[in-house]
């Protein structure tokens, strides 16, 4: 549908040599970088999302997961990778119900997952990278160590966590300025996540999954009540693994995502059922769109909530 440009709105962006889109200019400036001085889609993808990782932490980090979709230059072909996080070995649901946990709360250490972003981060350099990873962490270490001025929208998400966040010592050390969320424009650095990046760069990701960083997450979690240890770690070096990515075909186009237990699934549910209508004709923001939407996603996230899970574990479980 054609933009009025009378009304508030983004017009379409083009390029020819290479584009990038992330949810803040920094990132988006260092993948272009990346992009300026040789390096790929996939490399500036890392750095971005290591960048992203730094000054947006309410939204992503190393400590978090990695779903990826890339398509390699040449291959005419789409591959996936899921590096989602699994639990600790010994967190059993007996585990859980002898230690009187009947259900999982956001800020319980039951609900940390071995963090796999960045042992997705390294197997997707290694295999399809032109850049080394030490070279693609430069400018999130300098954003660590050197600060970053808070964003309005950071800001707000990190003020809507800040009573979360004093209810732990160590966040509320790390994360709060005398004792509030940092204000718009404030310089914020994050010295220690400086040093483990620049672990991670100088020794893979190795640095991260085996000794001190990970000795030291363990004894974190562990006196939260967490059942994680060192070897649950080392293990999650491992954990990403490339997967066959599904698709669909949609008005033209294939529409391609990760498959369970990532969420993408659903994505091409929505557009399934949407498919099966016609551009109101009122135009995106009219009752008619909005209502559809709405149903569809009302669908979608029933079947999300019944059915989506790890496959290999719920095969395990089932004993398929």
């Amino acid at each position: 549908m054609k933009r009025d440009f009378h009304a508030p709105g983004r017009s379409a962006v083009y390029g020819s040599r290479g584009m990038a889109a992330t949810s803040m200019p920094i990132a988006t400036f260092t993948a272009l970088e990346v992009l300026q001085k040789g390096g790929n889609a996939l490399d500036a993808a890392i750095a971005a999302v290591a960048v992203l990782g730094v000054v947006e932490p309410q939204s992503t980090g190393i400590g978090g997961d990695c779903f990826c979709l890339y398509a390699p230059a040449g291959t005419g072909r789409v591959i996936a990778l899921n590096g989602s996080g699994r639990a600790p070995a010994a967190s059993t649901p007996e585990a859980l119900r002898a230690r009187q946990v009947s259900s999982l709360v956001n800020t319980s250490a039951h609900v940390v997952t071995i963090p796999t972003a960045v042992s997705g981060w390294e197997l997707l350099n290694k295999t399809y990278g032109r850049t080394e990873l030490g070279e693609l962490l430069r400018p999130a270490i300098r954003c660590a160590e050197e600060g970053w001025p808070v964003h309005a929208r950071v800001a707000s998400d990190w003020a809507s966590a800040a009573a979360k966040l004093r209810g732990n010592e160590a966040s509320a050390r790390r994360f709060l300025v005398d004792g509030q969320a940092p204000a718009i424009g404030h310089r914020f650095t994050q010295p220690e996540l400086g040093r483990t990046l620049r672990a991670i760069a100088t020794h893979g990701a190795r640095a991260f999954y085996e000794g001190e960083i990970a000795a030291d997450m363990v004894a974190t979690l562990r006196a939260l009540g967490g059942l994680h240890t060192e070897e649950d770690f080392a293990k999650g070096l491992r954990n990403a693994d490339f997967v066959e990515p599904i698709k669909t075909a949609w008005r033209g186009m294939e529409v391609y995502q990760c498959p369970p237990n990532g969420s993408g699934l659903h994505v091409l549910q929505l557009l399934g059922i949407l498919d099966g209508f016609e551009t109101p004709a009122q135009g995106p923001l009219s009752a008619e769109r909005y209502h559809r939407h709405i149903e569809a996603a009302r669908l979608v996230y029933r079947d999300r909530d019944a059915f989506l899970a790890d496959p290999p574990r719920w095969m395990s479980r089932s004993g398929c």
